[in-house]
């Protein structure tokens, strides 16, 4: 038996909402795109103990991220993209340059005098060395430190730890905590519209938004109860890096995701009268 007219449209918006609300925690699970990789390298002043890090699938480059990648023995690294394609490295006097501007100073390195210009389809990665940080595993020519953009199967988008407060990312704890109210509002309201939706749909979508609801939730009480006031952009991050699964950059991820907010809204909570009367076929 056919489904009524008037009920395709919850029946579309709840197989929409099934998709984009309710498969960011089997994303996590799958792809790990929250990882607790970070304690464990020491190079980088954002990776301190107890560091988590919210990775993406998606390779969005640029100078200054962090990307994750094998090296040539299958080891999983990270590490920080300093020059771009086209760009021109020199390391002189223990002194790091990209396009003759200084980016660091490593006077302790064993590295000579030189300089190359990144070609297409790579990057220049180098570490930040920290101080007391173990560098004997680093190449020791600049070339060494090119890397292809196939190699690269990861991008770092966020790094939260117990030094991380709300006051320094105010807008990402915004969009975190709007996150899990929208969960809410999505759960709640498809029960709204239950008599609208195909049965299988209505329970497949209220299982999947509802469990991701009940995760984040508590997720983000532990998180906040435990200290650690970053676990909101996190989330936040999260989700971001679920939406570059589908081939979106970053930036276009976040649009996205403000966009798919205000449609899931506007589509359980409309007027249900209204919606009934626009698809009633004329006599």
């Amino acid at each position: 038996m056919s489904a009524k007219t008037s009920s395709f449209w919850p029946t579309l918006c709840s197989v929409l909402a099934a998709i984009i609300f309710g498969f960011p925690i089997i994303y996590t699970i799958l792809y790990h795109p929250v990882s607790r990789m970070a304690s464990a390298n020491p190079l980088y002043k954002e990776l301190s103990k107890d560091a988590f890090m919210v990775m993406s699938s998606k390779v969005d480059l640029a100078a200054g991220r962090l990307v994750r990648f094998n090296d040539a023995t299958g080891k999983l690294q990270i590490s920080r993209i300093v020059g771009m394609p086209g760009d021109e490295i020199r390391f002189e006097a223990g002194v790091m340059s990209v396009n003759g501007k200084p980016t660091g100073e490593y006077s302790h390195l064993v590295l000579p005098d030189s300089s190359l210009s990144v070609p297409q389809q790579a990057v220049f990665y180098f570490p930040d060395f920290m101080s007391g940080a173990n560098n004997s595993t680093n190449p020791r020519t600049l070339a060494g430190h090119l890397l292809a953009d196939s190699s690269i199967n990861g991008t770092v988008l966020y790094v939260f730890n117990n030094a991380t407060s709300i006051s320094t990312h105010p807008e990402l704890s915004v969009y975190g905590t709007a996150l899990i109210v929208v969960y809410g509002l999505v759960f709640f309201g498809l029960r709204k519209r239950k008599d609208d939706i195909v049965k299988p749909v209505y329970y497949l979508a209220r299982i999947n938004v509802g469990l991701n609801f009940v995760i984040w939730l508590l997720l983000g009480i532990l998180g906040l109860s435990l200290g650690y006031q970053a676990i909101m952009p996190a989330i936040y991050y999260v989700f971001v890096s679920w939406l570059t699964f589908f081939g979106l950059t970053i930036g276009e991820a976040g649009g996205t995701l403000m966009a798919i907010v205000l449609f899931a809204v506007l589509a359980i909570f409309s007027d249900t009268e209204f919606a009934a009367r626009r698809f009633k076929p004329s006599r």
